[in-house]
């Protein structure tokens, strides 16, 4: 089946959230990792997402070049092309953008989907996570507020990180105490108040408990 429109994605989170289940959200570096994710969730009759990081991007425009948001439509094109083939549908999202990459990996594909939008077609990707877990919460909620109206002029979703993970991923490491890698309830309510309950658009909230 053709990857997702954003009518049939937001169909998909909302019979998760009814059924209270979850996809398989998989990020790839490669058009191998693409097959074998189309056809892993065919043979378990899932649909599914199918995401890319920074790293994954830059790797997909090539592993010296570096230039993210190509490699990102590459991969995209290539899925889109692809996933026809397969009895499944599958979204496709951009994973963990933290805000050093914003300029030339989500912002980038934001406006290409503009530009696909305006010419009477789907936005590329249909949804885009802003990782602002690096920076104070309150930049983090600006930021996002700043990317929301875009999205929904699109009809894509965002996905925010409200809340710090531990560890390191991607190149984005975070240190200090437990107490610091637990989202708290303060932190979602900021995040409500700032960018509503789906009338600015839709938006999707990854909330840390503690994990790395």
């Amino acid at each position: 089946m053709p990857v997702a429109t954003p009518e049939q994605y937001a169909d998909m989170l909302d019979r998760a959230k009814a059924g209270g289940f979850a996809y398989p959200a998989i990020n790839v570096a490669s058009s191998q990792s693409i097959n074998a994710v189309l056809q892993g969730l065919t043979e378990a009759g899932s649909d599914g997402i199918i995401q890319v990081t920074t790293g994954g991007a830059d790797y997909f425009a090539g592993h010296t070049v570096k230039a993210r948001a190509t490699g990102a439509l590459a991969m995209a094109r290539f899925a889109t092309e692809v996933a026809k083939n397969y009895p499944i549908t599958v979204a496709l999202h951009t994973d963990h953008c933290p805000k050093p990459a914003l300029e030339d990996f989500v912002l980038p594909l934001i406006a290409a989907s503009e530009e696909e939008v305006k010419a009477g077609r789907n936005p590329i990707f249909q949804s885009h996570m802003w990782d602002g877990s690096a920076v104070p919460l309150d930049e983090n909620v600006e930021i996002a507020k700043e990317l929301l109206p875009r999205l929904k002029n699109i009809n894509a979703i965002l996905e925010v990180e409200i809340g710090v993970v531990g560890g390191e991923e991607d190149g984005v490491k975070h240190e200090g105490t437990n107490d610091a890698l637990y989202t708290t309830v303060g932190d979602v309510t900021k995040a409500v108040e700032a960018l509503g309950l789906g009338e600015q658009g839709r938006w999707i909230a990854a909330l840390t408990f503690g994990n790395v």
